[in-house]
């Protein structure tokens, strides 16, 4: 008897099986590769499709407003436009504020609320979660639509005192009001931006609060 055991036909060599899991890791790394170029190839198309959804809300909103807009100063006297031009420059301040407190919000907190049942932490945590949208409506969209609006309002209130004091510089008043626009706006996004930043926890379950009370917590 030979002191050689013979291989059996059937059993792969050694060189087989390296070969064999070599070709099996190729294989995989290939399939994670085209899971990961379809990924890719996917968020484009997600983020091409928010900007298209987001241009078409801004475009409703901001005729909603421009018409609430002019109808509330060409109806109204030259104090109730003044308030309007108030209100819109307090809210453009304050959803800038918004947009900057949820892209500078950590979510670990806003987890252990969420654990607690505080009310309105889930919601909180859903802000957070699509920071890029929230910002981009409250910052860009209420911001930019408040700021346009906030313009054709002050030109109405540069004609309600025209006709109150026609021997006033209609160029001064419009470049003096403009001016005034501006700089509060400017000011007070700078103010109240540092705020949100230092405080961006209370500032995001603040609003999700509100938010709360109209939609409800799943």
């Amino acid at each position: 008897m030979d002191n050689q055991v013979e291989r059996q036909p059937n059993t792969p060599s050694d060189d087989d099986v390296a070969n064999a899991a070599s070709t099996f890791s190729t294989s995989r790394k290939e399939t994670r590769e085209s899971g990961g170029d379809k990924k890719k190839k996917k968020e484009p198309k997600i983020k091409h499709l928010w900007t298209i959804k987001i241009t078409v809300i801004t475009f409703f909103l901001a005729g909603f407003f421009s018409f609430v807009s002019e109808i509330t100063t060409s109806k109204t006297d030259l104090i109730i436009a003044s308030l309007l031009l108030i209100f819109l420059i307090a809210l453009s301040i304050l959803f800038d504020a918004v947009g900057v407190s949820v892209t500078s919000c950590d979510l670990a907190p806003l987890n252990a609320a969420a654990s607690r049942k505080v009310p309105g932490s889930r919601t909180a945590i859903k802000l957070v979660q699509n920071a890029e949208k929230v910002s981009n409506i409250c910052a860009d969209v209420i911001g930019d639509i408040c700021g346009i609006v906030s313009g054709a309002c002050s030109i109405a209130i540069v004609t309600k005192i025209l006709l109150i004091a026609p021997d006033v510089n209609s160029y001064v008043l419009t470049i003096v009001l403009s001016s005034l626009v501006a700089a509060f706006t400017v000011g007070g996004k700078s103010y109240l931006k540092t705020y949100a930043i230092k405080n961006s926890k209370e500032m995001v379950m603040f609003f999700a609060r509100i938010i709360s009370v109209f939609v409800k917590e799943k």
